[in-house]
């Protein structure tokens, strides 16, 4: 679906190649000083309506007025990301196509004994532009208040309790199994095809815990039906200032948690030139008040590290979700 708002080693080397193809006539462009002189494409890897789709839209049609240029979002669903994801990786590398990408653009490769992408090598970091706080949320017959009470109860009823999960490749499954192993906690997975049933049944009291975005979870915590045990997070987040930070409570030593973020890519090979100015372009239209406020209501917080931090972020993370992926019994 498209919109548009006004004004595996062999395939890795066939991305490279198309993306050096782009190159000579990109960096010109570029250099020309009329970039962008046409429209820009943003890939979203999920359906309308997503997360990753709210921050496309809301991003692109500042980029739009900014750059005096239109961009269309192209909703690009399939295959857990995996087929919007490898349509902008095999894109022209000349800075008129982007990704919309969060943790799962990092952790999904890991999932598999032969992933089709390379989220370091077959992409170049554009901006990185938001956080959300991730948080365990508990049901109301849960006995427990905070982080320390729930690691007490977990370890006085080992393999009695559970949490929804969005399956493998997602940072809910991701950060719950590192805080469990870290914590030495005996906690059974429960996957889920959707936020919605999962929270129903959080609220029902079929599932206990669950491991999900803030935003998500506001008007059920506004209407008392469940608790915040704890911020996914080494810092507190405005929507919940009196929630303790999980590395903050309890400390575990080499426990670092990973928030949810959201960000741009392009295809590997686009001139460093476009890059910058695409940069620029999103990080102006990141400080505008009508995006600042659509961030706030998605319980996000404006951020804006280099590139240079923004890949070295993804290094790190590649290098954790395959680190938990060797541990855990994940199909291949």
């Amino acid at each position: 679906m498209h919109t548009q708002f006004s004004k595996t080693k062999s395939r890795h080397a066939g991305l490279l190649l198309a993306a050096s193809l782009a190159l000579v006539g990109g960096t010109a462009l570029a250099q020309s000083g009329t970039f962008p002189n046409r429209s820009i494409k943003i890939i979203v890897p999920y359906s309308a309506g997503s997360g990753s789709d709210a921050v496309a839209r809301t991003v692109g049609q500042a980029v739009s007025e900014r750059a005096q240029q239109p961009v269309v979002i192209e909703n690009r669903e399939g295959g857990g990301s995996l087929v919007g994801t490898l349509a902008a990786a095999k894109s022209p590398a000349d800075g008129y196509t982007l990704l919309v990408v969060a943790n799962p653009f990092v952790i999904g490769p890991t999932q598999k004994s032969t992933s089709p992408y390379d989220p370091v090598k077959d992409f170049v970091p554009v901006a990185k532009v938001a956080v959300i706080p991730l948080v365990l949320a508990s049901g109301m017959s849960l006995p427990v208040k905070n982080m320390t009470e729930l690691v007490a109860y977990a370890r006085a009823n080992p393999g009695k309790l559970s949490y929804a999960s969005s399956g493998p490749g997602t940072i809910s499954q991701q950060e719950m199994e590192i805080f469990k192993q870290a914590a030495g906690l005996d906690i059974v997975e429960v996957g889920y095809k959707s936020t919605g049933q999962a929270l129903t049944d959080l609220v029902g009291g079929t599932i206990p815990l669950f491991p999900v975005v803030v935003s998500s979870v506001m008007p059920h915590l506004k209407a008392g039906r469940l608790r915040i045990l704890g911020v996914f997070d080494t810092r507190r987040t405005p929507l919940l200032p009196d929630v303790f930070p999980i590395a903050e409570e309890l400390r575990i030593p080499g426990y670092v948690p990973t928030p949810v973020w959201y960000g741009f890519v392009a295809p590997a090979g686009t001139p460093r030139e476009a890059v910058d100015v695409l940069k620029r372009l999103i990080e102006g239209a990141m400080q505008t008040a009508e995006v600042k406020e659509r961030m706030s209501g998605l319980g996000a917080q404006v951020i804006n590290p280099t590139n240079e931090q923004f890949m070295a972020d993804l290094k790190s993370e590649s290098e954790k979700a395959s680190q938990l992926a060797r541990k855990l019994p994940i199909p291949k």
